[in-house]
Formats: C-alpha cells, structure tokens, sequence
C-alpha cells in the first residue's frame, strides 16, 4: 500500500509539474528533462511512473478537472440551491479572478485544448471534461426551470452556448488579450444568460475582472 501511496504522489508531483512548464514554454517545448526539473526529480525518475509525454498529459488534464470541478462545487454552495445566484455563481467562477484562480492551469487548459485538435486521447478526455462542465450547468439551468424561475425551452443549448462563451474567452484573454475589455466578461456572459435563461429576476450583477 505504501508504494501504491508513492507512486501516485509521484505521478501528481509530475502532472503537477508539468502545468508549470506548459504555461510557460508550451507542450512542444515541455521536454521530459524540464518536467523533470520542475518536479524536482530525475528523468529517469519521470520515465518510471510514465510511458511518455502524452500520458502525463492525460493525468494532467484529469488533475485540472478534478480541481475545477471540487472549487466549483464549492462556489456552487455558497449560491444557496437558488438557480439564479447558481447561474451567476457559474459565470463568476469561471470568468472572474478571485482568490482561488490559478493563472498557470489556465494557461495549461487553453494548451491541452489545442492538443485535443491533434491528439485523439486528448480528445476523447477533453471532451468528457467540457460534457461535465455543460451538464453541471444544464442541471442548475432545469432546476430553474422547474422553480419557475427561468423561462427557458432548449435548456441543452443554452447550457452549451454559455459554456462556449466561457472557453472562448478563456482563448481571447490568452492569444488576444486586448480584444477583450477589461472587465467585460463576465459581464456579458451574464447578459447573454439573461436572454437565453429569460429569468423573472436579473442575474446577478458582479464586477468581473477578465
């Protein structure tokens, strides 16, 4: 049981390495002797606990979604089960620096979805991780619904267009930064939730600040 223990710190110390040399030299430019170095450990050490790159790439990519998924859920609760504050929670986690943001994995997100176009298991795992994501939102958005306190009739697109929005921004605030005003984003997502979701009440209006 204790080496079970210590490979999987192992193989978190490299995931988790990993995302800070993506961040700053991008996956091509992460050699296994950088990933080596940002974890502190010998390649040979990395090599040990995976195959190649790739698949410390997925267990990268499964790490960030784990993490995401906890702190949303977190932020989640802190909406009280009220639909609208729900919605607005949701725009305001993903699109608003606040204290738990992690600049680097979000640096490393918007490069492992570049990989999905190339890689066919990144592909499939990325893809699992935005079906997450829109269904989390498609659950608050029905119970919404049935509260009577959205009047929304295609609640699976509006839950993938928000979510699209979402992840387009997370790409303009990294390639084109000056594209987005400062400010803005979350902003007008709430706005364009506020058309899609038609609630008795206004979304709750938050200064973002991407």
């Amino acid at each position: 049981m204790a080496r079970h223990s210590n490979t999987e710190e192992r193989r978190t110390q490299i995931a988790t390495a990993l995302i800070k040399v993506m961040a700053e030299r991008g996956y091509d430019g992460a050699a296994i002797s950088d990933i080596a170095q940002a974890a502190r450990l010998t390649p040979g050490l990395v090599h040990y606990h995976f195959s190649n790159k790739q698949e410390i790439l997925l267990v990268t990519l499964r790490n960030i979604v784990a993490e995401h998924d906890a702190k949303l859920a977190e932020r989640l609760q802190q909406a009280g089960a009220d639909p609208v504050a729900e919605v607005a929670a949701f725009i305001d986690f993903h699109l608003s620096l606040g204290s738990d943001a992690n600049p680097e994995m979000l640096a490393c997100w918007i490069l492992i979805s570049g990989e999905a176009l190339r890689q066919p298991e990144v592909q499939i795992e990325y893809e699992r991780a935005i079906a997450g994501t829109v269904k989390c939102l498609e659950r608050i958005i029905r119970r919404g619904v049935d509260q009577g306190v959205f009047r929304c009739k295609a609640i699976d697109a509006a839950a993938s267009a928000l979510t699209a929005a979402i992840q387009g921004y997370f790409v303009l605030g990294a390639a084109a930064r000056s594209t987005v005003p400062r400010g803005s984003a979350a902003t007008s997502a709430k706005q364009m939730a506020h058309g899609l979701l038609d609630p008795v009440r206004p979304i709750a209006k938050q200064r973002g600040r991407r």
